[in-house]
């Protein structure tokens, strides 16, 4: 008989555990919560259990011998992974059971901590999920516990912000996308531009987690936007829990130029068509088309750009950006894509690793040695249309120190000499104070290089006969 009890008392008390609890409404997430922590919150005392383990019997029901009920139960503090609580001192209680369930999976609960003050915070929780958080008083009389009804909150974690925010489009309309957030009810795109005052408006709500995309259409060229996206959980109880937004500035037009890539003896040389609203071009590249970062190799205000040296046989990816920089802002562009392989071949010949480079349109000289970079200087080549410095692949094949070089009208005397080419050679000019620049264009050389002092010292101590010469 005492057995036929048992089991009628053990299959009661299972069939209350799906009862309905009273619940507690939750705060919306668009009406004000209280942020700061609550006092004696149990951060380091939280011991969640194992998911399976279901709220205990002696929680669910009321015991016989204590009917004290948990009231006033709401959130103080929300964030991405817990939520905090509180709620009024129950007249006779001993402590507290704090329990938690993925409303997201079922209603299944785990224990997260006894407490004996009115406040706790239950963590280690995901972001963007929906919780049922109960809790129950108990008193504690001969050793035994004894619980009275559970209290439920419905509520969720905060949304983690939207990442990776990225412009698509910047011409007459504006595209921005992100990255998906698989606990998403939606978004919100705000914008803010002069013509709302500066102040960000509700432009669009987006249903759906996987439309993470926007498109303005209503935009002007040349105009700046500002465009926040929050990212959005809303609950079958009908409230709604915002994150933090994620902003990223547009100007229209700012679209992406049309560009040529070009590579010879190591490096690879872009060209393009300026941007209207561009006050310089960001140039990037990586050796994978779809890497989310590009190694920067350096800007320019003009139309054209020259890497430094690369590795032969390599395919890159390059991209030009367009960026404006005014008004406080530093704006970039939409960019295209393209791929060149490098290659260390000019005028039909593969360059070695150490060679001697000069370019008469940069009026810049660099010297290689093994691969590495030994000089980087300007220079004064030939004067432009009636003495130019010839261009081709040529050898050192004379040498001297301390030495004049003579022509029609001038000797000249020099500490390093270096010829490569008929009468021309790399040697210093000592009567010169400024180097680089369009002094070429007035005064120009009669054909050779001037060089720096240091820079021609180091280039001769470290070259020979038939060291490679190149001249573009």
């Amino acid at each position: 008989m005492k057995t036929t009890k048992r089991m009628l008392a053990a299959l009661l008390a299972v069939m209350m555990v799906f009862t309905t609890f009273t619940a507690v409404s939750a705060f919306a997430a668009d009406s004000d919560v209280e942020t700061t922590a609550a006092d004696g919150e149990l951060t380091e005392n939280i011991q969640p259990v194992s998911a399976d383990e279901e709220l205990p019997e002696e929680a669910v029901n009321a015991s016989s011998t204590f009917s004290g009920k948990v009231t006033g139960l709401c959130k103080t503090t929300i964030e991405s992974n817990k939520i905090g609580l509180k709620w009024n001192k129950t007249e006779g209680a001993t402590g507290y059971s704090v329990y938690y369930s993925d409303a997201d999976k079922g209603t299944v609960y785990a224990k997260v901590c006894d407490v004996t003050q009115t406040s706790a915070v239950v963590s280690n929780l995901k972001q963007a999920t929906m919780y049922y958080l109960k809790v129950a008083a108990y008193v504690e009389k001969s050793g035994k516990r004894q619980y009275g009804p559970t209290t439920r909150l419905t509520t969720a974690t905060q949304p983690e912000k939207p990442t990776s925010l990225l412009r698509t489009h910047s011409s007459n309309i504006v595209e921005v996308k992100w990255n998906v957030n698989n606990n998403a009810t939606g978004y919100k795109v705000f914008r803010s531009s002069a013509e709302s005052g500066n102040e960000f408006v509700l432009v669009k709500t987006i249903s759906g987690k996987n439309n993470n995309r926007y498109t303005d259409e209503n935009v002007k060229l040349g105009k700046i936007y500002v465009y926040k996206i929050v990212t959005y959980r809303k609950l079958t109880n009908g409230n709604m829990y915002h994150s933090p937004g994620s902003s990223i500035t547009c100007l229209a037009g700012l679209c992406a130029p049309g560009f040529s890539i070009s590579t010879k003896l190591y490096k690879v040389t872009v060209n393009w068509n300026k941007n209207a609203y561009a006050t310089r071009y960001d140039i990037y590249y990586s050796t994978n088309q779809n890497a989310t970062a590009y190694t920067f190799a350096g800007s320019s205000t003009g139309s054209s750009f020259t890497t430094a040296r690369l590795s032969a046989n390599q395919k890159l990816y390059f991209r030009v950006y367009p960026i404006y920089k005014g008004n406080g802002k530093t704006i970039t562009g939409t960019a295209n894509t393209k791929a060149i392989t490098v290659s260390n071949a000019i005028y039909g010949v593969a360059t070695g690793s150490t060679y001697v480079e000069i370019s008469i349109s940069q009026q810049r000289m660099w010297f290689y040695k093994s691969g590495k970079l030994m000089v980087d200087t300007p220079v004064v080549t030939g004067m432009r249309y009636s003495m130019d410095t010839p261009k081709g692949y040529f050898d050192i094949y004379s040498r001297a120190r301390d030495t004049y070089l003579t022509g029609p009208g001038y000797s000249s005397h020099v500490d390093y000499w270096m010829a490569f080419c008929g009468g021309c050679g790399i040697h210093d000019a000592s009567w010169r104070s400024s180097f680089g620049g369009n002094i070429y264009t007035y005064d120009g050389s009669h054909g050779c290089v001037n060089t720096p002092y240091n820079a021609v010292k180091t280039i001769y101590n470290n070259t020979g006969y038939g060291t490679p010469v190149i001249v573009y």
